[in-house]
């Protein structure tokens, strides 16, 4: 396991990045106190299952019966 302080972290991240990457672990100090572990990413299979129902959408009414295209269309009258 590899120790590393903040400031050398940050100057040298991609590198650190790597490493963990390629499977090592780095603990991170702040003035010579743990703060911090960098462990490699395990990648869980994604659980997928079929659908139990089709999917329905509800269509709902308009809120107002004001056309918004007229409303734009009128605002921009008053430009020209």
């Amino acid at each position: 396991m590899k120790t590393i302080s903040v400031s050398s972290l940050k100057a040298h991240l991609s590198a650190e990045l790597k490493k963990v990457q390629a499977g090592e672990t780095v603990v991170v100090f702040d003035h010579r106190h743990p703060v911090a572990k960098v462990v490699p990413f395990e990648h869980e299979p994604l659980f997928l299952r079929e659908a139990s129902e089709t999917y329905h959408c509800k269509v709902l009414a308009p809120l107002t019966d004001i056309d918004p295209m007229q409303v734009l269309a009128q605002d921009r009258a008053d430009r020209w």
